[in-house]
């Protein structure tokens, strides 16, 4: 068993020679919060913007990467207005590789049932 604040996994950005972005995984609670948070903001950007469907992806995608990313090779620090400066396809791959093979247990709403499992892909 791993504890996600002791495990990171180095990264090499692809079509980018030499760099890489260091992460570490999310535990099922972070990523419960990160989800209610993301949530939240997405309602704020909604208020502000009805047509602004895709707030809460973005809103996820950043919080997730501000969570996960523990150094990188860029010449910024990691912060989340360098997170945010991604390009997207940078923050489309890291997103994936986070998600890479994770099962996030979910609670069961009803007692006679057991605890489900999700792949996240």
């Amino acid at each position: 068993m791993s504890l996600c604040s002791l495990t990171t996994r180095k990264l090499d950005v692809p079509g980018e020679d030499g760099q890489w972005i260091e992460i570490r995984p999310l535990s099922a609670k972070r990523l419960h919060v990160i989800t209610l948070e993301a949530k939240k903001q997405a309602r704020a950007a909604l208020e502000a913007d009805p047509e602004d469907s895709d707030a809460e992806g973005y809103a996820l995608s950043s919080l997730m990467l501000g969570e996960a990313i523990v150094d990188w090779s860029y010449d910024a620090p990691v912060d989340s207005e360098h997170i945010d400066d991604l390009e997207i396809g940078t923050t489309t791959w890291l997103v994936g590789e986070m998600n890479k093979g994770a099962e996030v247990p979910l609670p069961s709403s009803l007692p006679s049932t057991e605890s489900s499992m999700v792949t996240i892909a």
